[in-house]
């Protein structure tokens, strides 16, 4: 797979958001086209630009044609019933005024493998075949690389007359739209924000560029920065640049550049300031000429800067006081290093080639794969996420996100905002994937909740306001659920033990463990009142309100984090205090299976006498083993009894998934169509729901349909792990919602990054960075498995063999580095292990092998220290 082809209908909702992490983004549509542009620290799915889009011209022996690079051909459909709670689909304004004026492409054919899209325009009536290969560079474990404000377009001309060259220029428009607030409604080249727009021309170093800036803004403004539209030039330098820097007809701009495919150059200088209410656009077009059968490549770049990012959304209720009118600011990393968006063009300019490398060769090892398509496809596209207004990257260093982005799912929350500020604690407790990727990020938030948000008691709300130096959200209700989250707080441990394991250093586990101990110290006394280790009392949660009595969605939670700390306690040295937790851990396995197992899956065992509105009771959850996903993400075992797990996903499969959704009701949001499946949330097979269950329980979220997912393919039973996965990716494939964006309680939500868990459960493998420690246990594909890891400070690629004789592992390490001291691998108890061979490119390391429980481990007589372009290979004999 080297990513999935959209044609046709499958166009119409996909949107591919293009930014670095925390940056803004601006999306590539199926219809070509440029949407929902949020640069200057804004919200908004449905903010256009208009007269921004790029053009072809091609001549050959009198042949000649223009387009606009955007087709209209699914514009009007009137078979078409848009899908609730999503707008990907919904057309601009402004695009249908271009296309109404301008030509453009009959048909599209979008390859999207996030981050790159590749776009084919289908147009018999150009002399040329024109492709366009867009992304952001995009590079795991380095979030510098990954963070930039720019998009690089690469528009390729080929040739196919073996005889005869072709003549093609390509266009790259853009409108100034610095002072536009990224909400309201910009008419042509008007809009209330603009006035005093300037463009200037930059000629530098194989770069040709338009500086957009609006000079009127005070440098403290919200909206204050800039744009650039840059052409990326050199060798061979037979191009013909011609740049227009300001231009305000479109008509008169398509005249000419149709023409002959030239614009009429300027000389570089500064541009004319705009009237009130006014901006202009900019152009640069380049001319080349193409051999025959021969390809050329032009690359635009379009660049941002917009370094104030203030609080621009409601938190009062988690300050205690109504103040809403201070500008508290932020700031964007991005600032660290770059000055004005020219300087980031010069940047990408200087660094281009080596960041569109690494960018293709994670896209290359990812999606090149014999793991199946829908998998992929699901821990592919969510990684989108990141880079989208739900996170954000500040200028001092920390990450935050939203729960998502406020939306169609969402009609509480309207404006420039996110849903749900801020780095919601029971939300965030399924993402997986920046923690894979960018693990220095995902520290920064364990960072503030453990040592800015822990109340001196121990506890810490779900929420946190920003900037930190403000009043924490102490002793007041905060929403969503009212008290602080309790499956947030278990998740903090959690995801505490998940750092370390993936990297955080022995320096970073030292300053984290006394804030650990003190919260393990306040969930033991406040919630397992009896010391069985069994939660009785009030438990708020992810579900907005609290649920009573024994249940294993958060007893599981409880269990596995008892775990982590008995594992990160060992890993201390404090046997004493790893012991009490393990025997805690021991008490509550029993004691919470005893008590809410029904022989077909855990139920809530609570008083609906006493308890009257939102719990679930006697119904099958499909959260109820959120726990165990957890403890096997970090190899921590059975939480409770095997058997029971399989049974209950069986259950789950059998009562909670739909073939078809056709005859429920989902109440209160709707995120499913009727033709297709999916998990619900919660189901009572035996009848005995309550009026008022637990909120949502009607509902379908994509973020639990993977953990189950994931869990299914942790216990083997891969075929029902497929038909989830293969259900949810038919959802967003597209036709109706967009495959990069998932929507619970807003776009771009953040729950769906569990999906990322589901490379590792399928290929096995697990690093343990303490122990320099790596499983290769793979449970899909196990004969032939071809597949991306991240270990570490290292990606690359896995492949593995295996046959009744012998198991061959080959690791190929793509970027960074990665110390080993011993790998684990499977190999079937009944049968004599033979020998253990490793080589480190080609040459023979001596080891230590043994075998034991269906594992062999193997053992390098000293720690491998492999780097960059390192393959390791390991084969065991019988």
């Amino acid at each position: 797979m080297s990513g999935i082809v959209y044609e046709g209908a499958a166009l119409r909702a996909a949107a591919m958001p293009m930014g670095g992490i925390g940056a803004g983004c601006v999306a590539l549509c199926g219809d070509g086209g440029l949407r929902q542009w949020q640069l200057a620290n804004t919200v908004d799915h449905l903010a256009h630009v208009p007269l921004s889009f790029f053009a072809v011209w091609a001549s050959r022996a009198g042949a000649r044609a223009a387009r606009v690079l955007m087709s209209d051909a699914l514009y009007d459909d009137a078979d078409f019933t848009p899908s609730a709670s999503v707008n990907d689909h919904m057309v601009p304004e402004g695009a249908r005024r271009l296309l109404a004026r301008l030509p453009g492409i009959p048909a599209i054919r979008f390859t999207g493998a996030y981050p790159i899209a590749e776009l084919e325009y289908l147009d018999e009536a150009l002399p040329a075949h024109v492709k366009l290969e867009a992304f952001s560079p995009f590079v795991p474990l380095n979030p510098e690389a990954s963070g930039l404000p720019a998009v690089l377009f690469n528009f390729t001309a080929h040739n196919p007359d073996k005889e005869r060259p072709v003549d093609v220029s390509f266009l790259a428009t853009l409108q100034n739209a610095v002072g536009w607030d990224g909400h309201s409604a910009i008419d042509g080249v008007y809009n209330p924000g603009y006035g005093g727009n300037c463009n200037a021309v930059a000629s530098l170093r194989d770069l040709t560029a338009l500086h957009m800036t609006n000079p009127t803004l005070p440098a403290h403004h919200p909206l204050y920065g800039g744009l650039a539209l840059a052409l990326r030039h050199g060798a061979p330098d037979d191009a013909i640049i011609g740049v227009v820097p300001s231009w305000t007809d479109v008509d008169r701009l398509w005249n000419d550049f149709s023409h002959d495919g030239l614009l009429v150059a300027t000389p570089p200088g500064e541009g004319v300031q705009e009237a009130e209410g006014a901006t202009s656009n900019g152009a640069i077009a380049c001319k080349v000429r193409v051999a025959p059968g021969a390809s050329r490549t032009v690359q635009f770049v379009l660049a941002w800067h917009f370094p104030n990012r203030y609080v621009n959304w409601d938190q009062h209720y988690l300050l205690g006081f109504g103040d809403q009118k201070s500008l508290f600011w932020l700031g964007n990393a991005y600032n660290n290093r770059f000055k004005s968006a020219l300087a980031v063009a010069e940047y990408v300019r200087d660094a281009g080639e080596r960041l569109s490398e690494l960018t293709r060769a994670f896209r290359d090892t990812f999606y090149n794969s014999t793991l199946p398509a829908p998998l992929l496809d699901a821990a592919g596209s969510q990684i989108s996420t990141i880079r989208t207004p739900t996170c954000m990257w500040l200028e001092n260093g920390e990450f935050h996100g939203f729960e998502g982005c406020c939306g169609a799912s969402t009609p509480h929350c309207t404006g420039d905002k996110g849903c749900c500020p801020m780095d919601c604690t029971h939300v965030w407790n399924y993402e997986m994937t920046v923690a894979a990727l960018f693990p220095s990020l995902e520290r920064t938030m364990r960072d503030v909740d453990l040592n800015i948000q822990m109340h001196p008691s121990g506890y810490i709300p779900h929420r946190t306001v920003l900037p930190t130096y403000l009043p924490r959200a102490w002793e007041m209700s905060i929403g969503g659920p009212d008290k602080p989250a309790l499956d947030g707080m278990l998740g903090e441990v959690l995801k505490a033990y998940r750092e370390v394991l993936r990297g955080a250093g022995r320096a970073w586990f030292d300053s984290v463990w006394p804030e650990i101990t003190q919260l393990m110290d306040y969930l033991m006394a406040e919630f397992d009142v009896s010391g069985d280790g069994v939660i009785r009392g009030e438990q708020p949660n992810t579900y907005d309100i609290s649920v009573f009595g024994p249940n294993t969605f958060i007893g599981s939670l409880y269990l596995a984090a008892l775990r982590a700390a008995e594992e990160m306690a060992r890993r201390q040295g404090q046997d004493e205090l790893a012991d009490k937790y393990r025997e805690r851990f021991e008490a509550g396995r029993q004691n919470l299976d005893a008590a809410v197992w029904n022989g077909e899956y855990w139920h809530q065992d609570v008083n609906l006498s006493v308890h009257t509105q939102y719990q679930w009771g006697i119904g099958c959850h499909a959260d109820q083993l959120f726990g165990q996903w957890w403890a096997h993400a970090l190899g921590l075992g059975y939480v409770l009894p095997k058997e029971h797990i399989r049974q209950a996903l069986k259950s789950m499969m059998h009562y909670n998934w739909r073939d078809r959704l056709e005859g429920h009701v989902q109440i209160p949001r709707i995120f499913a169509d009727d033709a297709d499946a999916g998990l619900i949330v919660c189901t009572w097979p035996g009848g005995g729901k309550p009026e008022v269950p637990t909120l949502y329980s009607d509902e379908i979220w994509t973020g639990i349909e993977y953990e189950v997912a994931g869990l299914l393919l942790y216990e083997g039973m891969i075929d029902e792990a497929l038909k989830v996965i293969a259900g949810v990716r038919a959802r967003y494939d597209g036709t109706r919602r967009s495959p990069w964006n998932e929507v619970e309680c807003g776009d771009h939500y953040v729950r769906p990054m569990s999906s990322w868990l589901l490379l590792e459960a399928a290929s096995g493998v697990h690093y343990d960075a303490i122990h320099a420690a790596l499983a290769l246990m793979p449970r899909l594909n196990p004969d032939d498995l071809k597949c991306f890891f991240v270990a570490g400070d290292a990606w690359g690629r896995l492949v593995y063999e295996q046959d009744e004789t012998r198991i061959s592992a080959r690791l190929e390490l793509e970027y960074g580095a990665l110390r080993l001291e011993s790998l684990r691998l499977a190999w079937p108890e009944n049968k004599k292990l033979a020998g253990a061979v490793v080589r480190v490119n080609g040459s023979v390391t001596r080891v230590n092998f043994g075998s034991a429980a269906g594992t062999v481990v193997v053992e390098p007589g000293k720690p491998l220290e492999l780097k960059t372009g390192d393959v390791l290979e390991v084969r065991l004999g019988g």
